[in-house]
């Protein structure tokens, strides 16, 4: 069952945690918000999530999963909505800026 209102509490919730240091909670909170809003959210609220939950990943070390959420958010977004292209391209840089301390 879609849960989105509840999805969006969570999102919130997890990042106020994020602020504060508690990065466990925060990635927690992000996971049960994605599994809640896969039926029925707009996929720039999926790419939301998955943006938010690859800040959290990156700010707790969790660099090649931060990665991963960095991709998921870019796939949800459409680079030929205008918007989303000037997104997609700020997300894109944060994946690559985190690639490239993978690589070192």
């Amino acid at each position: 069952m879609c849960k989105l209102g509840k999805a969006w509490q969570l999102n919130r919730e997890g990042m106020q945690a994020c602020n504060k240091g508690d990065f466990k909670k925060a990635e927690t909170n992000l996971k049960d918000a994605i599994a809640m809003s896969q039926c029925k959210s707009k996929k720039i609220h999926r790419a939301t999530l998955h943006n938010n939950l690859a800040v959290v990943l990156q700010m707790s070390g969790k660099v090649e999963e931060a990665v991963h959420a960095y991709d998921l958010a870019i796939g949800f977004l459409n680079p030929d909505h205008k918007g989303q292209a000037a997104l997609i391209d700020r997300i894109v840089s944060k994946r690559d800026e985190l690639k490239l301390k993978l690589a070192a």
